[in-house]
């Protein structure tokens, strides 16, 4: 036994022992590493491409969608609604949206977003895409040049802005009284031709006036000059003169949406305006043309006789042009003489003068040489004067003109500038002449010519209703009469009867009288000898006027 328990020993290989290399174990940690790795990438390479994120304020959420509205620029989208809530005072809502990387320019002071859906507005329907795909966030960024700070809270416009930041053009600002039918969208013309629009309107700092702001599209800003003049376009301008009945309008988006419209005046050319200097708003084309311009020569003229119908706003008339207009009429005591006197200021405007005033120019005369050069014209013998300007409203101007057999007077050549005048006679004389019509139109007796008016109606009723009464019995037995008569002629023009047997036989026996009568014609022309001669009976042939026989 102990043999073959040494023996089976002996047969049995060795175990070989061996210990395991702490090296294997490392290469485990590898996956989870390299998993970890990927994730890290893939969050990294996530987050690496989110833009960023913004804040828009907005009244109302109307049409938008968390995950599903997209916020678009010209058409691209640029980012995707991700939240939806309401602010802390709950009168607004904000929503949250996040940018795509490559649009995070959008997220600086300057950019607009606004909620596009179907509008009607002064330019027409807009949005109406939106009514098969839903409502969207635009976005309007300033020019990539232009560096603007970066901000991450908007507050949404609730219109669509008129103008886009990269639209060429130049906006200007224009101070008038009141809005009147202006509002953004509004038609700006130049020459009748759109070249622009209304962006918007403020009350200034007074509030006393209105701030309109108008862009111009270039190339059309560079005809706003310091000459340019804006006027309302808006409605129908209607104006009756001596020609008739004149209407003028812009176009039919001025009527329906109002407008402005602007020209250049002057006799000389202005210079690029100041964007930041308001234009003043006029309210029709012939107060824009009639302008104040250039040097402007304050006056003073007292009249003694009445002046009712003499407004502010007169013109100054001079020659056939407006040359002025009347500033202020007030009445004064003179002391001197114990009476009254009416005082009227005015302002002429020598740049209406046309060449006159470019003479002025290139001599680079002076208030005070113009002064001096009135006081000369008095001396010849200028003098204002009222006149009539429409005999049926009784409104009066004044007219500047040159009277030769006044008094010569010397006028101290001093602003304001004292013009004397003149008495209109045919003021005095239209005044005369019209109450003498009144006097005689009251000398009319009305109440007699009435009376005998009414006598004679009733007399000519009276007449009409005797007539009616003697005439209308002796008409109806003539009427019977003639009834009578047509029928008897029916009777005799009827078929049967013998008047139409007898016309037929009437009519053949003339009609052979004048065939008869043709023939006769006929034989005259052949043979005129034949009334002399009598007719010939020989018959003519070739043989009997001896031709040879062929």
């Amino acid at each position: 036994m102990p043999d073959m328990h040494s023996n089976s020993e002996k047969g049995l290989p060795k175990p070989a022992i061996s210990r395991r290399s702490k090296r294997n174990l490392a290469w485990i940690w590898l996956v989870p590493i390299v998993a970890l790795l990927i994730g890290i990438s893939i969050v990294w390479s996530s987050y690496n491409k989110r833009g960023p994120t913004i804040t828009i304020k907005f009244g109302a959420a109307t049409g938008l969608e968390v995950g599903k509205t997209h916020v678009r620029f010209r058409d691209v989208n640029i980012g995707i609604v991700k939240q939806i809530q309401l602010t802390g005072e709950r009168d607004s809502v904000l929503v949250v949206v996040e940018l795509q990387k490559w649009a995070q320019g959008f997220a600086q002071e300057g950019t607009k977003f606004w909620v596009v859906r179907p509008r009607f507005g002064v330019g027409g329907i807009s949005g109406l895409n939106t009514l098969l795909s839903g409502s969207y966030i635009a976005a309007d960024a300033v020019s990539p040049m232009t560096e603007m700070p970066s901000v991450n809270s908007f507050v949404g416009l609730e219109i669509p802005p008129p103008i886009f930041n990269d639209q060429p053009g130049t906006l200007f600002s224009i101070k008038t009284k009141d809005l009147g039918s202006l509002e953004p969208g509004s038609p700006v013309y130049y020459k009748r031709i759109q070249v622009g629009l209304v962006t918007d309107y403020s009350l200034d700092s007074s509030g006393d006036a209105v701030l309109v702001k108008v862009f111009v599209n270039a190339p059309y800003d560079k005809f706003v000059t310091t000459r340019t003049r804006f006027w309302n376009a808006s409605g129908v301008d209607v104006t009756v003169g001596m020609q008739g009945v004149e209407v003028t309008t812009e176009s039919l988006m001025s009527i329906l949406a109002g407008g402005l419209a602007f020209e250049n005046f002057g006799a000389i050319e202005g210079a690029p305006a100041d964007k930041n200097v308001p234009f003043k708003l006029y309210s029709g084309i012939k107060e824009a043309r009639s302008l104040p311009e250039g040097l402007v020569f304050p006056i003073v003229m007292r009249f003694s006789q009445s002046t009712r119908g003499l407004e502010k706003g007169a013109p100054i008339d001079f020659r056939g042009v407006d040359l002025g207009k009347v500033e202020d009429v007030q009445i004064e005591f003179d002391k001197a003489t114990s009476s009254f006197t009416t005082v009227v200021t005015a302002n002429l405007y020598f740049e209406r003068m046309g060449k006159e005033y470019e003479r002025m120019l290139e001599q680079k005369s002076t208030v005070e040489d113009v002064t001096k050069t009135m006081s000369g014209l008095v001396s010849a013998g200028m003098r204002g004067q009222l006149r009539v300007g429409n005999i049926l409203s009784g409104q009066l101007y004044i007219t500047l003109a040159m009277f030769p057999d006044v008094k010569k007077l010397n006028v101290k050549p001093a602003l304001p500038f004292a013009m004397p005048t003149r008495p209109s006679d045919s003021i005095e004389e239209l005044q005369s002449q019209v109450g003498s019509i009144v006097a005689k139109l009251d000398k009319i007796p009305y109440e007699e010519i009435g009376a005998n008016l009414n006598l004679a109606l009733k007399q000519f009723n009276k007449l009409t209703s005797n007539v009616d009464m003697s005439v209308t019995p002796e008409l109806t037995r003539t009427l019977k009469t003639l009834t009578k008569v047509l029928e008897n002629f029916d009777g005799l023009t009827a078929p049967g009867s013998e008047l139409p047997q007898n016309m037929t036989i009437m009519l053949e026996e003339l009609t052979r009288g004048l065939h008869s009568i043709r023939n006769l014609t006929d034989s005259l022309q052949t043979q005129p000898e034949s009334l002399i001669r009598g007719r010939n009976t020989k018959i003519y042939s070739r043989e009997t006027l001896g031709a040879p026989n062929r």
